[in-house]
C-alpha cells in the first residue's frame, strides 16, 4: 500500500470544491509533491493534464500556453484539472497563468489549476507579482519522524540521522 501524507485531505478537498482558487503546492525538492498530487488526481478521477518544465523541450510561455489548452480540450465544458510541475523554471509564468486563468474566468470554463514548485522563493514571488487573490498555497515540508515510522518503519533515531526524504528509505 503506498502511503498518503496529511495534506492529501487538504488538497483532495480544495480540488473537490467548485473552481476558485489556483492551487500551489510549495516545498523543498524531494518531498513528495508530484507523487501527492497525483495521487489526488488519481482519487478525484477528473480528466488531467500533467506536465513538468524539467523536460528539455521546454519552450516558455508559449508550452506552457499549449499545456493549458490540452487540458481545456480534456474536460470539454465539464471539469477539468492542468499540473504544472516546477512551475517557477517556465519564463514569464505569473503573467501567462494570469492571463490563462482569467480568460477561464471570464468565460466560466471549469479548469482547475495545480502549480507545483521546488524554489518557494520563486514561486511566491510570481504569485504576490501577478496572482494575488487567485491562489492558495500547500505547503509540503520535508517529512517528520511520526511519517516516516508510519510510511518506511524507520525509528525515530533514523528518521534524524537520514532525515525527513522517502527517497532514502530503500537505501538503508
Amino acid at each position: 500500500m503506498t502511503y498518503v501524507r496529511p495534506q492529501f485531505k487538504t488538497l483532495f478537498s480544495r480540488l473537490s470544491e467548485p473552481r476558485r482558487f489556483i492551487q500551489v503546492v510549495a516545498g523543498p525538492r524531494q518531498v513528495g509533491k508530484t507523487t501527492l498530487v497525483q495521487q489526488v488526481c488519481a482519487a478525484l478521477g477528473l480528466p488531467f493534464q500533467y506536465a513538468s518544465a524539467d523536460e528539455p523541450t521546454l519552450h516558455g510561455s508559449a508550452w506552457q500556453a499549449q499545456q493549458w489548452e490540452l487540458a481545456r480540450l480534456l474536460c470539454a465544458g465539464g471539469e477539468g484539472l492542468l499540473v504544472l510541475d516546477e512551475a517557477q523554471k517556465i519564463p514569464a509564468w505569473p503573467e501567462a497563468v494570469k492571463r490563462l486563468w482569467d480568460e477561464d474566468s471570464r468565460q466560466g470554463c471549469s479548469l482547475k489549476v495545480v502549480l507545483l514548485g521546488s524554489a518557494p522563493l520563486l514561486i511566491q514571488r510570481g504569485l504576490a507579482k501577478s496572482l494575488a487573490g487567485r491562489f492558495e498555497v500547500l505547503h509540503l515540508p520535508h517529512w517528520p519522524p511520526g511519517e516516516m515510522q508510519a510510511a518506511f518503519g524507520w525509528s525515530l533515531e533514523q528518521g534524524i540521522f537520514y532525515g525527513g526524504y522517502p527517497g532514502a528509505a530503500p537505501l538503508i
